[in-house]
């Protein structure tokens, strides 16, 4: 790894009405490392997953609606088969697996980076170790990763099943920390949905929230910005990059 980057201004130096009461890091603060969550963020797979649910809730003869899905963004697949199984009464081990299955169907040939990601990736991975939290199963995030390209750029990656808890609960965040070898405060979490930045406040992470539905509930986060292409974002990583 090369020489740590030039301290940055803390991203609440870049104020957001809608999270006031969020601490704002310690003048001067730079990550020294980032976790991004996977999909929304990396990749464009939020779409698929809905489409996933939405499959399955009809297969099972449940009612599938907008807010239904709005309440389900994030989900693992363990929460949506606990769901399915609630709502339908089916059995566990067979629901989990058609879960699996018609995750990993729909997913072929639908890994696409979102525009800046790889870039972005690959830019902090040159001075910082990266990592990636999120609420897939181990061997479906593994492929994601190696597919759209960024298994190189990174230095691990947690999956839901490497935890007791995924999102919300902290644990994914909590764990991709410790692999790194890092304290909380020191991390720069990315996130896109409600349930993904509560998971990386509750880790003790500093927030970037970059929410993938304009129009949904607000994702709370230390700096909120549209895209990782946003010129605020982009400036932030040009200083702690070089």
């Amino acid at each position: 790894m090369t020489s740590a980057p030039h301290p940055v201004p803390a991203p609440a130096a870049v104020p957001t009405e809608a999270f006031p009461d969020l601490a704002a890091p310690a003048p001067g603060w730079s990550p020294a490392g980032v976790v991004f969550d996977c999909d929304g963020i990396l990749m464009d797979t939020e779409a698929v997953w809905a489409r996933v649910q939405r499959e399955l809730f009809e297969r099972h003869d449940l009612a599938w609606s907008d807010d239904v899905q709005r309440r389900m963004m994030g989900w693992s697949a363990a929460d949506v088969t606990d769901e399915i199984v609630r709502a339908a009464g089916a059995d566990r081990a067979a629901v989990h697996a058609e879960v699996l299955r018609t995750e990993e169907e729909f997913l072929d040939g639908r890994i696409e980076p979102i525009e800046g990601a790889v870039e972005t990736v690959r830019a902090l991975a040159e001075r910082l170790p990266v990592a990636v939290a999120s609420n897939s199963t181990r061997t479906i995030l593994g492929v994601k990763l190696e597919t759209a390209g960024f298994a190189p750029h990174l230095s691990t990656w947690v999956s839901s099943e490497d935890v007791a808890r995924g999102k919300p609960a902290p644990d994914v965040y909590a764990e991709a920390v410790r692999r790194l070898g890092l304290e909380p405060a020191q991390v720069l979490a990315v996130e896109d949905s409600v349930i993904g930045a509560t998971s990386a406040l509750a880790a003790g992470l500093v927030v970037t929230a970059v929410p993938s539905v304009p129009d949904g509930d607000p994702v709370p986060g230390h700096l909120v910005v549209a895209s990782l292409t946003d010129p605020v974002f982009r400036a932030l990583l040009e200083r702690w990059v070089g």
